[in-house]
């Protein structure tokens, strides 16, 4: 690298620039400041209306007009006076307050069908074939079960749990076939 000496240093770079306005030097006449910019108005008196996100209240002196009607024929139509609302297309009234829902009743055999199921393929995996007595009758009690949840389905008694008795069903069958190996081996 080229060594500088302390020559070079003010070779490149100025000083910097006062600021302000130029200072006066001569004869010249001294020129007026601009002008300044008016004060900003005072904040008003007293407290501030607290409007909570509501346009703030009309000016004093302010009468309410009420919206012009619209034409017929736009919008929802009012029905005539003494009769009910009718309900919009496609919907059916809501019941009342204080009157019970209709209940779907529950299917507990398929629940019970599907949690026998897991416990008998838990029971076999976990105790890697030595329980496998105990998974046979829990498969066995998995699949009756599952099997009354289903008809209880079909019969139309419920909607609920289809899919739980289908797959403790299933589960069922898996889990007694691996019990019965694994008894035999």
């Amino acid at each position: 690298m080229e060594e500088r000496g302390a020559d070079s240093q003010d070779a490149g770079f100025l000083p910097p620039e006062p600021t302000g306005p130029e200072p006066e030097l001569g004869d010249r006449p001294a020129q007026a400041p601009p002008p300044q910019p008016p004060p900003p108005p005072p904040p008003p008196q007293g407290p501030p209306a607290q409007t909570y996100g509501y346009p703030p209240p009309p000016p004093p002196g302010y009468a309410y007009q009420p919206p012009p009607p619209a034409p017929p024929g736009y919008g929802y139509q009012a029905p005539p006076p003494g009769q009910a609302y009718p309900p919009p297309p496609g919907y059916a009234y809501p019941p009342p307050w204080g009157y019970p829902q209709q209940r779907v009743p529950d299917n507990g055999p398929a629940v019970v069908g599907f949690v026998f199921s897991l416990v008998s393929v838990g029971l076999l995996v976990i105790s890697a074939g030595f329980s496998s007595v105990i998974s046979i009758a829990c498969a066995i009690v998995g699949i009756v079960y599952s099997r009354k949840g289903k008809r209880k389905v079909e019969a139309g008694e419920t909607p609920k749990h289809r899919g739980l008795a289908q797959a403790g069903f299933i589960v069922g069958w898996v889990s007694l076939a691996l019990s019965v190996l694994a008894a035999i081996a």
